[in-house]
């Protein structure tokens, strides 16, 4: 377990796909939470071009300084906690806000005719302005290994061999993060569980076996599988509600723990505070 500078979320903005490209619909829920960032993350595996990558497109779109960190984090299903590390670091090293986008478009990269990923993967781009709170700490881990049950060429399509993947965070992300949080101080509380969204029916059984289905927050499944982004989009949907549910019992802001696995194989979890005045927002 790695702890770091208490991670904020301050505001998301999310997107939802409409054959929009990536960039531009990356750009659309960057502009509308743009700031004096020091830094961007970007996470996406779907980027079709090799260079310039995401990050540095959406920062020169948005105008921020050429002397700024900005580069690409390639996870796949695990890459928001990833994106999130990385954030708060860059935020407690510079003193400023991070932006982290964190969008796929997969529409392209699937076989249509191919039942076990044709209709189950969507496009989405979200936007996170991320800070710290020095008088907090953040917990994340990771894990990861190398396995062909998702795979993804450089143009397509995506293969999946649902049953090891469904094997896999049953058994193996079951345990990596009961061993999570078991390593938390004790009575440790949550807000909310928002795991990546990958199949609903596998998301209630891991909060099942983790004891945290009353803290369970899961996408409308019309919107199926948009990646990692599942997991801010997640969040941007709950807006005032999450904001409420953040309070813990002593009026402390409680924290939310974010996990997201998959594609590699890998995983990944961290815990994270929304900042007073959070707010969420699906464009």
């Amino acid at each position: 377990m790695i702890s770091v500078p208490g991670i904020q979320i301050e505001r998301i903005a999310a997107a939802l796909g409409r054959g929009e490209p990536l960039y531009e619909l990356s750009l659309k829920a960057a502009r509308t939470v743009a700031d004096d960032f020091g830094g961007v993350v970007a996470a996406t595996f779907s980027n079709p071009e090799r260079f310039p990558s995401l990050a540095v497109r959406v920062a020169a779109a948005l105008g921020l300084p050429a002397a700024i960190p900005a580069f690409d984090v390639q996870m796949a299903c695990s890459a928001y906690p990833y994106a999130l590390y990385l954030a708060g670091r860059l935020a407690a090293d510079t003193g400023k806000k991070i932006l982290v986008v964190d969008g796929d478009v997969q529409s392209p990269l699937v076989d249509a005719a191919d039942h076990a990923t044709g209709h189950i993967f969507s496009d989405a781009a979200t936007a996170t302005v991320v800070s710290v709170d020095g008088r907090r700490t953040s917990q994340f881990d990771f894990l990861s290994r190398a396995n062909d049950a998702l795979q993804c060429p450089a143009a397509g399509p995506i293969h999946m061999d649902g049953f090891a993947v469904f094997s896999f965070v049953a058994v193996e992300v079951s345990a990596f993060l009961k061993s999570f949080l078991a390593a938390l101080p004790a009575g440790t509380d949550f807000a909310a569980f928002v795991p990546h969204q990958a199949n609903p029916y596998m998301i209630r059984q891991l909060a099942r076996a983790l004891k945290l289905e009353d803290k369970l927050l899961t996408l409308d499944e019309a919107i199926r599988n948009p990646g990692s982004a599942s997991v801010p989009l997640t969040l941007a949907r709950e807006g005032e509600n999450l904001a409420q549910r953040r309070r813990g019992a002593e009026g402390t802001a409680a924290p939310i723990l974010v996990a997201g696995f998959g594609a590699g194989y890998s995983a990944a979890v961290g815990t994270v505070r929304l900042a007073d005045g959070f707010t969420g927002e699906v464009l």
